[in-house]
């Protein structure tokens, strides 16, 4: 991944972002410059973009760098989808999960009797 891309500047939160929420730099560049909507940001000095892509409802949180013209991307998301779960993280909890489910089938077995 870039740190600038097509004349926009990403922080490190937002190219994790980008990589965690499987998005690409080109769809945030094209929801910069063409939102449906924006609004200022949460944070002084920032403002959000929302666009709908490929029927993904994608938000970009951007602050503009006078001194350099351009937009540093702060954040990036898609509206009602969850992150990645790391592969190593899922290997660690599945004995967690295996054990709870096994807990639920034996506590409904009890309970019916």
């Amino acid at each position: 991944m870039e740190r600038e891309h097509q004349g926009f500047i990403f922080s490190n939160h937002a190219l994790d972002r980008v990589k965690d929420r499987s998005v690409t730099q080109d769809a945030v560049a094209s929801v910069l410059r063409n939102p449906d909507k924006t609004f200022p940001g949460k944070k002084p000095g920032t403002t959000k973009f929302i666009r709908t892509l490929n029927d993904r409802k994608m938000h970009v949180v951007a602050s503009y760098l006078a001194d350099q013209k351009k937009w540093l991307v702060v954040s990036v998301w898609v509206r009602g989808e969850e992150d990645t779960v790391p592969l190593v993280w899922q290997l660690i909890t599945l004995p967690f999960k295996a054990l709870w489910w096994v807990i639920q089938r034996v506590a409904r077995y009890i309970s019916n009797k």
